[in-house]
């Protein structure tokens, strides 16, 4: 059963429009093979197969945080390191497969609605033998413009993809 959406810790949808909704995002994922969608608005903003915080970032750089600001992210996989750049841009609620318990916390903290098909405790690296290390960068930071600035060196410095706003 999904994880209810909630907004300071109140539902604010029926639970069955809520399961459907949720289940509707996702398998659209899954059809169109992508890991990231952004809509506003009813309309896709923004949409990439590529995994991990590259997408995020990218939409935030390419469409500015005014563009993002309450949209709808459905995302396969939102860790804090993701819920932090989710708060960044404001958007207005989250649909994912996956949410760890300290993503949950953020999008809270910020009044971001979230639902989820599981919540697990922590987002894993891909060889399951430790915490993702974009989770590891962020686990001690709670504002969202400091894990964006963080975020966005880490990948140009050590991943060669490095963002121009536009």
């Amino acid at each position: 059963m999904p994880m209810p959406m909630t907004k300071n810790s109140k539902v604010t949808k029926p639970p069955h429009q809520l399961r459907q909704k949720l289940k509707d995002l996702i398998n659209r994922l899954d059809k169109e093979e992508l890991n990231l969608l952004i809509l506003k608005d009813c309309e896709i903003i923004y949409s990439s197969k590529e995994d991990g915080m590259a997408p995020l970032l990218e939409a935030i750089e390419r469409l500015g945080l005014e563009k993002l600001v309450n949209s709808t992210v459905v995302d396969k996989i939102v860790g804090k390191a993701a819920a932090l750049l989710i708060a960044y841009f404001k958007a207005e609620e989250v649909y994912t497969k996956l949410l760890s318990r300290s993503a949950i916390e953020v999008l809270k903290k910020y009044g971001i609605s979230y639902a989820a098909e599981r919540v697990i405790d922590h987002i894993r690296n891909k060889e399951d033998t430790d915490i993702c290390p974009f989770e590891k960068m962020v686990l001690k930071i709670e504002n969202p413009k400091e894990g964006y600035k963080k975020l966005k060196n880490r990948l140009c410095v050590f991943h060669g993809k490095c963002f121009e706003q536009g």
